[in-house]
């Protein structure tokens, strides 16, 4: 049996130090301060020991959210890669084949916008609420932008079917072939004149091409004008195609024509040979697409003969920035 330890205090009066014993409610407080600093010291150690060191569930969760960041960030450019894909499929929707085929474009049946609002009012509560929904209003645009152009792509299949013989006098290929084509060459719209030095209006494609190349109509048509225009178009060719179309060839080479005025001709036939005749700086072909008297851009009709790579090199080879020839 353990020996008990006595407690002693000074006397002031004797001026020894006597034993005596506390009583119990000194004692039960001495064991509540010790208690409250042993608690004290526990909770400061917790938190310093949080604040240095992370949890085994911390460290999951801060993986889990590093690998979902890195994942919305792959997300994201898909989804923005697949939009510029969706816009571009539309702006040739509008602006090339429904141009073409002389129907309405969709553009206004694609502007209704979703209700984000009403649709995503249940998903406030969420902790990434702002994430979630800007995420799931992308994805359902698209959804219905997608189906929006595939309605629209049933619907020009149908006109096509329906308007074969109109499609058979639609300008639809180039005028050259494809293989003596040069990168050098000038685009349809507004650029400085090479001979006058001003800025005009260019109606159509100057396609750079060794003079002779052959030259091929463009659609099914009729022969209207062949003749020679000194200060413009040199010795040229128009087709008249029927349906409002129009096709003009010029600065070929001075009585190169292997048609006559009136005669019909059908889309590939070789017409003539490209030249350097009239206001021309170098032997090419300028070539244009007119409907109902109108210029239009070229570039929307070359969609029976070109592969999407080839259509996409000639955006970039017929652009403005290429060298202006007459």
């Amino acid at each position: 049996m353990s020996k008990k330890h006595k407690l002693f205090r000074f006397n002031e009066q004797t001026l020894n130090f006597e034993p005596y014993e506390a009583g119990l409610s000194k004692r039960i407080w001495r064991v509540l301060l010790y208690a409250l600093w042993g608690i004290l010291v526990g909770v400061a150690a917790f938190f310093l020991y949080s604040a240095l060191f992370d949890s085994p569930d911390t460290r999951r969760l801060k993986e889990e959210n590093e690998r979902m960041a890195m994942r919305y960030e792959v997300l994201s450019r898909q989804v923005k890669d697949i939009e510029s894909v969706v816009q571009e499929l539309e702006k040739r929707d509008d602006n090339m084949y429904r141009a073409i085929l002389q129907a309405e474009p969709v553009s206004q049946r694609r502007l209704s916008d979703l209700d984000r609002a009403g649709r995503y009012s249940g998903w406030a509560d969420l902790a990434w609420h702002d994430l979630v929904v800007n995420t799931s209003y992308q994805l359902d645009d698209l959804t219905r932008r997608v189906y929006m152009q595939s309605k629209s792509y049933d619907e020009l299949a149908n006109l096509v079917r329906n308007n074969e013989d109109r499609i058979a006098h639609l300008p639809a290929i180039q005028p050259v072939k494809n293989s003596v084509l040069r990168k050098e060459a000038s685009g349809y719209g507004w650029r400085t004149d090479p001979i006058y030095g001003d800025r005009r209006m260019h109606n159509g494609i100057d396609f750079s091409v060794p003079q002779g190349s052959e030259v091929f109509a463009t659609a099914d048509g009729t022969v209207s004008y062949i003749g020679y225009d000194r200060g413009g178009y040199g010795y040229h060719i128009k087709i008249d195609h029927g349906y409002g179309y129009e096709t003009y060839y010029a600065h070929l080479t001075n009585k190169s024509a292997k048609v006559k005025v009136g005669q019909k001709v059908k889309r590939g036939d070789v017409i003539a040979l490209s030249g350097h005749t009239g206001k021309s700086t170098a032997p090419h072909l300028h070539y244009e697409v007119r409907l109902h008297g109108k210029p239009n851009n070229p570039i929307y009709y070359f969609f029976i003969d070109l592969t999407p790579e080839e259509y996409d090199d000639m955006l970039s080879n017929l652009s403005n920035s290429g060298v202006p020839m007459d």
